[in-house]
């Protein structure tokens, strides 16, 4: 009992000479659906109270450091069964076999001791409990302990046991627990939450059976059909013709010496020299033929029947084998790897899409981690030994490689249909052309969006494991339980706020969906007066600038970029407010793509501009005002955290930045157009961009499940650092393409195929 004595005396002494935790005015309850980033300025506080701690507690340490010398329990409101109590006294024996598991227990937050070690014992001999809360709803906390089975301490035992040995010992004097609200307890029987299959697990499931035998017949058919049938007729030739052919009234009759010569049409050997490297001298007579008239150096290949029997079959024609092929990974993966673009004067397009696809999964990378379960030095990570040095600026600038993404997309749409038009003679289309142009861009966009969704709802949440996964749902899909429906209907971004939208990421979709839905008005102007089309999207440029810049500075709100302090949206009204989701803040990027295209399309101005680029010294000064803008928006924000900025500065910057850093880019992008731009054009036009330039799509909607997963998949926290931060990055961005390059040939390659089929048979 002595030797317990002591064990317990070492490890709560350990615990609070480290501990760095205040309790004076922790809440009485926490709400564990707030998910927003906590803010910097709250978060030293409370760290700055926890540095408080040895002086608050000094009593508090020598009482109970008194009580255990004597043997007395600690005070707590919390009590351990008997029962649980010998199991834990019994555990503290040195000469216990299973002694090492004291050593697999968190002690302070955010430890969370050895899951995988403590699990590795029988059910019957440990368990491991976690215990997650929040501190003043704002910094969640998080302890893992590995104590006796269940068959011996219940969950409100390990809560008990918790208060004697962890940090919860102190935080119990103002913090409310709740054993089944607030612990998950797991043993080598039971190693992760289990959630019960619903419905709409069962139709997913269905969903993807269906896609999965849509791709093995797909791919048996484009073998079968396309690749074998067509070796076949190359080899054979038609059908009635050939010696061989059993339809030949002539190969039962006669024989046919021009095949036995190896006649071109039917045989891969068609000289003396092939053949004899076959096995044998030419095949000119009688003389070479054996006993049974057959010519022993030369056999005929055997004409199958089941090709016989196809051979007729209009592949081009077959609606049957058409729909399969849309499905087949041969076919996808061909136009994948080695599909060219038919206008290779946009190619550095690739480079741009691919880079600011690495810089989104750059910023929320990051960004991911300390908006729940991630960092455990979070506290590190908002200080300005961190994100506010001069090169962290390039992770929060991640927010413009969205920007790009509007801007390219508004020229490419713009260019599209202006040729479309020109092509048809007409300034207005038809009603036929325009339903067309609605119906395309959703069937391109939504079959992997909504698979997307409805994966990460129904599927994702099953299939994970971990001390933690059971709160993955409640980060990735907090709203879409009750609005889903407006994802599927491309205004999610008018309905929710950033922080409780269903599939968080979508909101860029369904802005580009309603710029989408806006530009004919504006392209049709420009058809008719093209004046009128320049002032329109000016007009609407400025507009949007002006109007975000005066909302930012009436309602005071901070920039991105600062993550650590949101405005706190209880105050102020989020439709107003959420500026960085809103289509009327975010159009301008869009509205510069369609001017490049109204630049490009249009011959005087396209010869003047190309001009302008062709002159050495006008080029450079463009080159260098690209330049400038992009970098000082980028970094520009290092300087806030060296002097902060006013209100009206951080209005300037959240409703002029966007916009800016897209005209600087698309400056550069218009001399790569016209040939120009040097070692960052050939950069760009470097040929695995086209690779994965195809795969952006993809990625952009795979990679937030990617990072959540792996985040709450984990046993520990992670840990940041600029070398551990590279790497996780890293191991980010391999999986993010691996699992786009999968979904891109199972579902997104494949329906934009059936796109094409549809509209080429209905055309």
């Amino acid at each position: 009992m002595k030797i317990n004595t002591i064990i317990v005396l070492i490890i709560v002494s350990i615990f609070l000479l480290t501990s760095k935790v205040d309790s004076k005015s922790l809440p009485q309850s926490y709400n564990r659906n707030n998910l927003k980033l906590p803010n910097e300025k709250d978060i030293q506080d409370i760290y700055k109270r926890y540095n408080l701690l040895n002086n608050e507690h000094i009593n508090l340490k020598q009482n109970a450091f008194q009580k255990t010398i004597s043997n007395q329990k600690l005070q707590t409101s919390y009590p351990v069964s008997q029962n649980c109590s010998n199991a834990m006294n019994n555990l503290l024996n040195p000469n216990n076999p299973d002694f090492m598991m004291l050593f697999y227990s968190g002690v302070s937050i955010n430890e969370l001791g050895n899951f995988d070690s403590c699990i590795s014992y029988p059910a019957n001999v440990s368990q491991y409990c976690v215990f997650s809360s929040q501190i003043e709803s704002i910094l969640p906390i998080y302890i893992g302990v590995c104590y006796p089975s269940a068959i011996y301490c219940s969950p409100d035992d390990v809560l008990g046991l918790m208060t004697q040995y962890s940090i919860l010992m102190l935080l119990q004097a103002n913090m409310t627990f709740n054993a089944a609200e607030d612990l998950h307890c797991y043993n080598s029987t039971y190693q992760t939450v289990e959630i019960a299959a619903t419905s709409g697990t069962w139709a997913m499931t269905a969903v993807c059976a269906f896609i999965a035998l849509n791709i093995i017949i797909g791919t048996a058919v484009e073998y079968i059909f396309v690749i074998q049938l067509s070796n076949y007729r190359k080899r054979y030739g038609t059908l009635m013709n050939h010696p061989y052919s059993l339809l030949n009234p002539k190969s039962y009759f006669e024989p046919n010496s021009t095949n036995l010569q190896g006649d071109n049409q039917y045989s891969y050997s068609t000289n003396q020299n092939d053949n004899e490297s076959a096995g044998g001298a030419s095949l000119g007579g009688v003389e070479n033929m054996g006993n049974s008239g057959i010519n022993n150096d030369f056999e005929a290949q055997f004409y199958d029947p089941f090709f016989e029997s196809i051979s007729n079959v209009n592949v081009e024609s077959n609606l049957f084998i058409k729909y399969f092929t849309c499905w087949s990974l041969i076919k996808n993966f061909n136009s994948l790897a080695y599909g060219k673009s038919e206008k290779r004067y946009f190619n550095s397009l690739d480079g741009i899409r691919t880079l600011s696809t690495c810089w989104v999964i750059l910023g929320h990378s990051l960004l991911f981690g300390a908006s729940g379960y991630g960092y455990d030095n979070l506290a590190y990570v908002a200080s300005g030994t961190t994100l506010q040095t001069f090169a962290a600026q390039a992770i929060f600038g991640g927010e413009f490689a969205v920007d790009t993404f509007f801007m390219l997309s508004g020229f490419l749409v713009s260019f599209s249909v202006l040729n479309q038009l020109s092509k048809r003679n007409s300034i207005y289309g038809s009603i036929k052309f325009w339903v067309a142009y609605v119906v395309h861009r959703f069937v391109r966009l939504s079959p992997l969006y909504y698979f997307m969704i409805f994966f990460s709802m129904w599927v994702a949440p099953m299939i994970g494991s971990g001390p933690i996964f059971y709160q993955y749902s409640q980060f990735t899909n907090l709203g879409c339980s009750s609005s889903w429906w407006t994802n599927f209907l491309y205004f999610n971004n008018l309905y929710s706020t950033l922080a409780t939208e269903c599939y968080a990421v979508s909101w860029y979709l369904a802005n580009d969906m309603q710029f989408f839905l806006l530009t004919p008005f504006i392209l049709i102007l420009f058809r008719k007066w093209k004046l009128g089309g320049w002032l329109l999207t000016l007009s609407l440029i400025f507009a949007s600038v002006i109007g975000t810049t005066i909302v930012a500075y009436k309602y005071q709100l901070g920039t991105f970029f600062n993550v650590f302090s949101m405005p706190d949206e209880s105050n102020t009204n989020p439709f107003i407010t959420d500026i960085y989701q809103k289509p009327w803040n975010r159009i301008g990027p869009y509205l510069i793509g369609i001017l490049v295209s109204f630049i490009y399309t249009a011959p005087r101005l396209s010869k003047r501009v190309r001009y302008i680029y062709y002159l050495r010294i006008p080029r450079y000064i463009l080159y260098c005002i690209a330049f400038f803008v992009t970098f000082f928006l980028v970094y520009c924000p290092y300087t806030f955290y060296q002097n902060p900025w006013n209100y009206a500065q951080k209005a300037v910057f959240s409703g002029f930045g966007h916009t800016s850093f897209v005209v600087g880019l698309a400056i550069f992008m218009i001399g790569t157009f016209f040939g120009y731009g040097g070692i960052v054009k050939w950069f760009l036009e470097w040929g695995i961009f086209k690779f994965f330039s195809k795969l952006t799509y993809s990625s952009y909607l795979v990679h937030p499940l990617v990072i959540m997963f792996r985040i709450y998949s984990m046993t520990n926290f992670l840990h940041y650092s600029v070398t551990e931060f590279i790497v996780y990055y890293a191991g980010n961005i391999a999986t993010t393409f691996a699992a786009a390059f999968v979904i891109h040939l199972l579902i997104e390659k494949p329906f934009i195929n059936l796109e094409r089929l549809i509209f080429s048979s209905s055309s």
